[in-house]
């Protein structure tokens, strides 16, 4: 009796380059979701100091010290945000701006077992700094 071996190494094959695919995947498709939420929290933390720059100089030339507008604060925060093709969400209060982003990054490798994009998020808040407070 012989044992017919024809197609074993095929078969062996095939699941290899899957098992492989799949690994490439992950690393690749999850450097770039790493590379995303890295961009995402450098857009929110820059987003943030944008509008933490809005001081209110009225409140400051009147003597009652400085803070920040928020109207002012919220639409420099929001025109950074589109100005580099992120969403996000703002808050601004007269010492703080806090701002939270969103990010979705297509995927090459994950897509082919169904998974098209990645979605990542970061958050900041920068406050004023008045010199003399901690």
């Amino acid at each position: 009796m012989t044992k017919d071996d024809r197609g074993q190494l095929t078969l062996f094959f095939a699941i290899a380059v899957v098992g492989l695919l799949l690994v490439a995947g992950l690393v690749v498709d999850g450097g770039a979701q790493i590379r995303a939420a890295q961009r995402s929290q450098a857009v929110a933390e820059e987003a943030a100091r944008a509008g933490v720059q809005a001081v209110d100089l009225d409140a400051l030339m009147r003597g009652e010290g400085a803070r920040v507008d928020p109207q002012q604060a919220r639409l420099a925060a929001e025109s950074y945000l589109r100005a580099s093709g992120a969403d996000g969400t703002v808050a601004a209060g007269t010492e703080a701006v806090t701002v939270e982003v969103t990010l979705s990054e297509p995927t090459l490798f994950l897509s082919l077992i169904g998974v098209g994009e990645l979605s990542v998020s970061g958050s900041a808040t920068a406050r004023l700094a008045v010199e003399g407070t901690p």
